[in-house]
């Protein structure tokens, strides 16, 4: 199953307790369910069109563009109960980090403290990256922003 309900990297979701994966697993189901169900609507209307001789008209593409905002709408309701409670259930256990972690934070807020971290306590880029991959914490702490982080480090350390 492939999972774009979050932007979790593969090592995110491996780290992830078994009860949290079974939630991101739902979540995914339900977008899935969504997804196939905008997709036949947009059919059944268009296969109505065709044998109506209307199809030619642009209101197959406003029914779907219509239909399409509806569902993108209850597709970010999912997202977001999952990341509701992927902030507040997930954290790093054991781990301590030299950055403030606060999961009260938003995930806006997490990653401004991590980056902010990273950019003053390292002025060698390669360490940086170096250090931020070995980060337990900031994997869990950051949530969909870690992979952002990530990327933006890596490309730093190449220069």
């Amino acid at each position: 199953m492939k999972i774009d309900i979050i932007a979790y990297t593969d090592l995110q979701l491996a780290t992830l307790p078994p009860e949290l994966i079974i939630e991101v697993q739902k979540a995914q189901v339900k977008k899935n369910r969504l997804q196939r169900r905008y997709e036949e609507a947009c059919l059944k209307e268009k296969m109505r069109l065709v044998s109506n001789g209307t199809f030619l008209s642009p209101i197959w593409e406003k029914y779907c563009e219509e239909l399409k905002s509806a569902y993108d709408i209850e597709i970010e309701g999912i997202r977001e109960a999952l990341l509701f409670v992927l902030r507040f259930v997930q954290k790093a256990e054991g781990e301590t980090a030299l950055y403030t972690v606060d999961y009260a934070l938003t995930t806006e807020e997490r990653y401004a403290i991590v980056k902010t971290y990273y950019e003053s306590a390292y002025t060698d880029h390669k360490a940086r990256f170096e250090a931020f991959e070995k980060d337990e914490v900031a994997k869990a702490y950051l949530g969909e922003f870690y992979q952002t982080l990530y990327f933006y480090l890596l490309e730093l350390s190449k220069n």
